[in-house]
Order: C-alpha cells, then structure tokens, then sequence
C-alpha cells in the first residue's frame, strides 16, 4: 500500500496535478501567489472588489487600483473575444434590485405573520402588493392605517425590484472564470502516500 500511494504520488507530480501553488488556493487563507483569499495568481479568478494585481487576476479581466472591477458594456456592444454578458452587480439598477427586495420582503413578511395570526379577518394579506390595497378598500377592517403602510412598503419594493430588473447593466466576465477546475494533489504521510481531489465545481 505505501508503494501504491507513492507510486500515485509521484504519477501526480509527473503529471503536473496539484502544484503546491494550487494547493493553497482551497486553505481559506491568503498564501502563496494568490492575489487575495484563494483567489488570483494561479487559483481562480476573484470577484469583483477583491484584490489584484494584473486584468487576469479578476474575472472581469479589470483590475484598477489594486482592486478587481466590472468591466461594464453599452446595452448593444458585444462582448470581447473570450468574455460573456452577465447582469452587472454593482450599477445603481443592482442597488435599487436590493433595496426592492429588502422593502417588499420585509413588509411581505410582516403581512404574511398578520394573516397567520388573524386568520379569516385579513387573510387577502398572503397576496403580495395588491393584498393590502384590497383590505384597505374593505371600510370594515380597522387596521386599515396599518395595513395602507405596510401596502406602501410592498408597493415600493416591487416598483424597485422590477426596475432594477429592467434597467439592469450589462457586464463583461471571462469564459473561464465559470468553468470547473479540478486537480489531483498528492498526499504524503507516515504510514504512506495517495492522492486527494480538490477544486472549484
């Protein structure tokens, strides 16, 4: 067993699996030629607002000042050569899609814990955004004043959320920083050797 194990070791090291750069780029730690935490250098590429040092350290091939940026596109200009489109995360249309959903989310939650509290008086409550304009209308609910803000809240979230869906950038982010990487790294110990699989899926 100790002669197969290194034996599988040494086949990983001919065969270029897990260098020791690799290796470090599953430790949550920044180390080796990481640019930052398991992420640049020869691991795989960071995200935006992480540090770099060269385009290729950043999955959006912008690196600027040290920092990994989105490399933003006009709506009708394609991507370049080894790139794809994604919704760019960090537009004032991604702030208005958080901001959408943290309003409609928090108020639609406060409704939903209403209904189940009060089941049969404000049940229209489980429908989102027109759910409390309806019990609104009813002049015999005496919530109503509590139920118009709650209603005012989900009403602006939704309007939020669709229009940062709609006025969404567009983004440049390399082909290969999506693609699975994975790499055999061998193992050594004192009872013998072998092989571990570590990667990004």
């Amino acid at each position: 067993m100790r002669t197969t194990g290194f034996a599988l070791a040494a086949l990983g090291i001919a065969l270029g699996w897990g260098t020791p750069a690799f290796a470090t780029c599953f430790d949550q730690a920044k180390d080796g030629l990481e640019t930052d935490v398991d992420c640049g250098g020869d691991c795989t590429p960071c995200l935006v607002s992480q540090a770099c040092s060269d385009p290729r350290d950043c999955e959006s091939g912008r690196c600027a000042e040290g920092k990994c940026e989105e490399q933003r596109l006009e709506s009708t200009e394609p991507p370049p050569r080894g790139y794809h489109v994604e919704v760019s995360r960090t537009d004032g249309a991604a702030t208005c899609r958080l901001l959408g959903f943290i309003s409609l989310g928090a108020s639609y939650g406060v409704s939903y814990v209403a209904a189940l509290t009060l089941p049969g008086n404000v049940s229209w409550l489980y429908v989102p955004v027109l759910g409390p304009w309806i019990k609104v209308a009813d002049s015999q609910q005496s919530l109503r004043g509590v139920i118009a803000i709650d209603g005012f809240f989900q009403t602006v979230g939704a309007g939020l959320l669709i229009g940062g869906l709609v006025a969404s950038g567009r983004q440049a982010v390399r082909d290969e920083s999506g693609v699975a990487r994975v790499e055999v790294v061998p193992l050594f110990g004192p009872d013998g050797g072998g092989a571990a699989v570590v990667g990004v899926f």
